[in-house]
């Protein structure tokens, strides 16, 4: 992911988003998993964000948004994925405590040069304003989505236009060579040759 603006989010601009799945809601004591890791690894909870879809609070409903303000309690942001796509219903955007919205990439696709097909991005990204949100965009593969993105204010975007998907070598390569930061493996995972990420 690529930040668009100066001081967006974390100071470094490096951390942990994991998919959550509506299966992994229905699990009994998911919240208390979550916080188990993360004193386990000694993990920071602001650095961890946590990425969910619309259908989530419709599934789940109460369950979904006592859940969420307990993660959100301990420091953990909450991001909504592929954001546009589900229902029709916003009312959860005034009741969970959202970190973050994720326009899907199917509004930053058809975006051109001149600014055409570029005002759902725009009614999204003034929503997220107006309720306090960061916004991402997915799936930016052109120069001209960028460009356009910018004139908007967007924080940041991912997509194939900054780097396909990478394995965890080429992830710390990347950040090697792109970043002052020098990533290392820490110390309760050597011995680990693979380590995937949930993306």
């Amino acid at each position: 992911m690529r930040f668009l603006k100066e001081n967006s989010f974390a100071e470094t601009g490096i951390f942990i988003s994991v998919n959550l799945s509506c299966k992994q809601f229905a699990q009994p004591h998911l919240v208390e998993k979550i916080k188990q890791i993360l004193e386990e690894t000694d993990f920071p909870p602001h650095l961890l964000k946590l990425e969910i879809t619309e259908s989530v609070f419709f599934e789940h409903k109460e369950k979904a948004v006592k859940m969420l303000h307990s993660l959100r309690e301990v420091g953990i942001e909450i991001n909504i994925d592929d954001f546009g796509t589900g229902y029709s219903n916003l009312s959860y955007l005034m009741q969970l405590p959202i970190s973050t919205l994720k326009i899907d990439r199917s509004f930053i696709a058809p975006i051109k040069e001149n600014g055409e097909n570029i005002e759902i991005v725009e009614i999204i990204v003034m929503l997220a304003r107006n309720l306090g949100m960061k916004v991402i965009a997915e799936g930016v593969e052109t120069e001209t989505q960028l460009e356009q993105l910018k004139k908007l204010d967007c924080e940041a975007a991912q997509g194939y236009f900054f780097s396909k998907p990478m394995d965890f070598a080429d992830v710390q390569q990347f950040l090697t060579e792109n970043t002052e930061i020098k990533p290392t493996l820490p110390a309760k995972f050597e011995g680990v040759e693979i380590l995937s990420t949930i993306q």
